[in-house]
């Protein structure tokens, strides 16, 4: 009996190290998003796509130049979003103010995908031509095909 829970101790703590030990080597691959501002934002860009010191140098300043303006529209769309729920909550039928909402909600959303996608070609013109073509490409499919700045996942 003794041995069995030996032999079950053991188990267990050779599953709890490898788990840790897999976890750990997984998230070392993950970017870091920082508030601050710091270089860790665009590590994954950097890599990607081996930018150059200055190449990095000069998309970083874009990207901290477009920082608030990307926070401008995801504070607006989500105030226009919870309008929106809260609205449709106390509705029971169709009004012209559920138009306008919807109506301000696209615009808002159209806004930031026009914002996002000239941020975009602004970021692609500090590559060589090949890199900004990958890069727009990548951005490109994000915005046809899903959620450009996250700002639907954000809202549920």
């Amino acid at each position: 009996m003794k041995k069995l829970l030996v032999l079950l101790g053991l188990i267990g703590a050779v599953g709890a190290i490898s788990y840790h030990v897999c976890f750990y080597r997984a998230m070392a691959s993950v970017v870091v998003v920082t508030p601050d501002g710091t270089d860790a934002e665009l590590e994954w860009l950097k890599r990607e796509f081996a930018l150059t010191p200055a190449q990095y140098e000069n998309i970083l300043a874009l990207h901290r130049a477009y920082r608030p303006v990307c926070a401008d529209y995801c504070t607006r769309y989500m105030a226009v979003h919870r309008s929106l729920a809260d609205l449709l909550r106390s509705q029971t039928e169709w009004s012209e103010k559920t138009g306008a909402v919807i109506a301000e909600q696209a615009r808002i959303q159209g806004g930031c995908h026009a914002s996002m996608l000239k941020y975009a070609y602004e970021v692609a013109a500090c590559m060589t031509a090949e890199q900004g073509q990958r890069y727009l490409q990548m951005i490109k499919m994000q915005l046809v095909e899903g959620d450009p700045a996250g700002m639907f996942a954000a809202s549920r």
